[in-house]
């Protein structure tokens, strides 16, 4: 109220609000900020209800869960191993015996695995909802959400980075290589990213562990 007579103040406050307005709105937009805050195991569709307006919650939890349908469909169809084997009756021993009769109790798949994560409880966790998710145990209890929640979680805060990396481009595309396509040029330019990154490194010695 200090500067309302300040006709310029107030104007450049005002066109602040509109561009904050602005790019505010387009989160409504896609359904990928929701998701991601969905994905997150400390969070849920749990934070949505308890600190979104009511009036919010059912189109972006729609728009989710049609993503989640989209996912679905085109993630390859997860190969399901049975973590037990069943030896022939005359081998099983007591212990044997007991783990097939536990077994018969273990929670089934869900039918769904988007409702299953969901609507399930938080849980606390040690590492970044990306990490957290890549571990095996999670991609295997949620294959094809594990696929979304990976896919999602990667997108980066901001594109700086991005933007960093491809504007280097215009020192490979030189005059003698004016012929490269846009996805040579894309695999050229983020395997120098991973380079200079060392994250191929981290990779290969992985593998040879």
């Amino acid at each position: 109220m200090e500067y309302k007579s300040d006709k310029e103040f107030c104007g450049r406050i005002k066109n602040g609000w509109e561009i904050f307005d602005k790019y505010y709105s387009k989160t409504d937009e896609s359904p990928l900020y929701a998701a991601a805050l969905i994905l997150h195991p400390t969070r849920r569709t749990k934070y949505i209800r308890y600190n979104w307006k009511k009036e919010w919650q059912k189109p972006i939890l729609k728009k989710v869960k049609e993503l989640w349908e989209v996912y679905r469909e085109k993630t390859p169809s997860p190969i399901i191993i049975s973590s037990y084997e069943r030896k022939p009756s005359q081998d099983l021993d007591d212990f044997d015996r007991i783990a097939e009769d536990l077994g018969k109790f273990a929670r089934p798949a869900s039918q769904d695995e988007y409702e299953d994560y969901s609507n399930g409880e938080v849980c606390e966790i040690t590492t970044s909802a990306l990490e957290w998710w890549c571990q095996d145990s999670q991609r295997k209890r949620w294959p094809r959400l594990s696929y979304m929640a990976i896919d999602i979680l990667s997108i980066p805060a901001m594109s700086d980075e991005p933007e960093r990396v491809f504007s280097g481009a215009r020192r490979t595309i030189s005059w003698e290589r004016s012929q490269l396509g846009a996805e040579n040029i894309e695999k050229v330019e983020c395997l120098k990213s991973w380079l200079r990154s060392g994250i191929s490194k981290e990779e290969l010695t992985v593998q040879k562990e």
